[in-house]
């Protein structure tokens, strides 16, 4: 019985994931024979559906949390409001690249592309520091079920920007970016792997803040 009652708070996370899944298919079929305007059916093109859908599981992450933290009662929640705020506005603005740039040109670089991917490497480091820092001071000081929390968002946050930086990284490489092949399931790979473990995130928020109104009580 308690199965069946916990699955209903699971139905938000298996939602997000079946859209993931057709967005993901989508892109591989549009691949094969392109759709009209197929660049809305691209995952890894801007303004995509894929684009749209990963920039609204943002805004859902930051209504979940504040909710957690109206039940709760615990301000150090609105900690990662500022993460998952960053996150939103670096997907929507690219801040990364806005800032690598004008560090690199601040700092009159010559080293053509790959010093601008660098700065722009840094830039983003150096930003997401800025804004994860504070929740990863309120966890020194945190109650609990606080900490409890943060862990969990903090390795799904880090299962996401595995995806978004590393696979990234590796699907700049000319080896594999000159190569169709390999350059469509990098691609894949990378904005797919987004789109699910952004899902994840935003479905164990989404978790949590349903069973504490369902049940008035830490979980």
């Amino acid at each position: 019985m308690k199965v069946s009652i916990d699955l209903k708070y699971f139905i938000p996370l298996f939602a997000l994931l079946s859209i993931d899944i057709v967005l993901i298919v989508l892109n591989v079929v549009n691949f094969y024979h392109p759709f009209s305007h197929s660049d809305l059916y691209n995952i890894e093109t801007d303004n995509s559906y894929a684009e749209d859908f990963q920039n609204l599981k943002w805004i859902i992450m930051i209504m979940a949390t504040v909710m957690i933290s109206l039940y709760q009662r615990e301000k150090k929640y609105f900690t990662w409001i500022l993460v998952f705020l960053f996150l939103f506005l670096e997907d929507v603005y690219r801040l990364h690249q806005i800032l690598g740039h004008f560090f690199y040109d601040t700092f009159a670089m010559a080293s053509g592309n790959r010093g601008s991917k660098i700065m722009e490497l840094f830039s983003a480091a150096f930003v997401g520091f800025l804004f994860i820092a504070p929740a990863m001071q309120a966890y020194q000081t945190g109650t609990a079920t606080f900490r409890k929390h943060t862990k969990t968002m903090f390795l799904l946050l880090v299962m996401f920007l595995f995806f978004a930086i590393v696979v990234d990284q590796v699907h700049r490489l000319a080896i594999f970016r000159f190569n169709w092949k390999y350059n469509v399931v990098l691609g894949t790979l990378e904005d797919g792997g987004e789109l699910i473990t952004e899902s994840l995130l935003a479905g164990y928020l989404i978790y949590l803040s349903l069973k504490m109104k369902n049940t008035k009580k830490i979980v």
